[in-house]
């Protein structure tokens, strides 16, 4: 037994053969942002094979509040080599690969999502959540959307006919202009624990994947939703 994940294998109902599963799986994640930050550790923690990171942004003072993959004296340097480098340090049997690029259609998404088992979207605005929805439906891979905004963190389990635009929207949402929303550390943090959490489940098979599944918390009045839409409901998040 591998000695780095013994505490894992030792869950009930997990074991060698889902340590197995998420040692060949392959995740693409999209932003490596406050959310970011929170599932890319996790990932590696738990021995996914092959993580792929693509993000275009760098880093600056204000992300270092949530953004804890990060320290000070990296402030301007790129945050997807930076946060494969960490990576590499969690858990150097793993396979980290780093993308500094900007997505501006699902074109751009097309050739890094060959082979991938599952993406996970932990972006920050409704268009690029959308890119990425509809590059993942056209490549049919599975996606798990993270998000957080002020004190609400956000779970969206999309693919297999549900895309993030018929939850928001199509083309309302993405004219919204880019813009730098409040944001609460923990409730990025949050976002990211639970698409952490869902791609380790589904991946070793300890849990189904269930498309058009949302879970949502507040963090200023402590509410919890779930609950599961499909293609056809109408249905508007705010």
């Amino acid at each position: 037994m591998n000695i780095r994940y013994e505490r894992q294998l030792a869950l009930d109902g997990f074991g060698e053969e889902a340590q197995r599963r998420l040692s060949a799986a392959k995740v693409l994640v999209v932003g490596a942002g406050g959310v970011g930050c929170a599932l890319l550790p996790l990932l590696a923690g738990a021995g996914i094979g092959s993580v792929s990171i693509v993000d275009f942004d760098c880093v600056s003072l204000s992300n270092l509040a949530r953004q804890t993959l990060y320290a000070q004296e990296q402030v301007g340097g790129a945050k997807a080599p930076l946060a494969a480098e960490r990576l590499g340090k969690i858990n150097p049997e793993i396979k980290v690969v780093a993308h500094n690029k900007k997505i501006e259609n699902p074109a751009d998404l097309s050739g890094l999502l060959s082979g991938i088992d599952m993406c996970i979207d932990a972006t920050d605005s409704f268009a690029s959540r959308l890119i990425v929805s509809d590059a993942c439906a056209d490549a049919s891979v599975d996606e798990i959307l993270c998000s957080a905004e002020g004190f609400v963190s956000q779970m969206f389990l999309l693919g297999r006919g549900v895309k993030f635009s018929d939850i928001v929207g199509d083309d309302a949402a993405r004219s919204q202009p880019a813009k730098k929303n409040p944001i609460f550390g923990p409730a990025a943090h949050l976002s990211g624990v639970w698409g952490a959490a869902a791609a380790l489940q589904i991946l070793s098979g300890f849990r189904d994947f269930i498309p058009g599944f949302v879970q949502s918390y507040d963090f200023s009045d402590n509410k919890f939703l779930s609950f599961t839409i499909t293609a056809d409901e109408s249905y508007q998040i705010e």
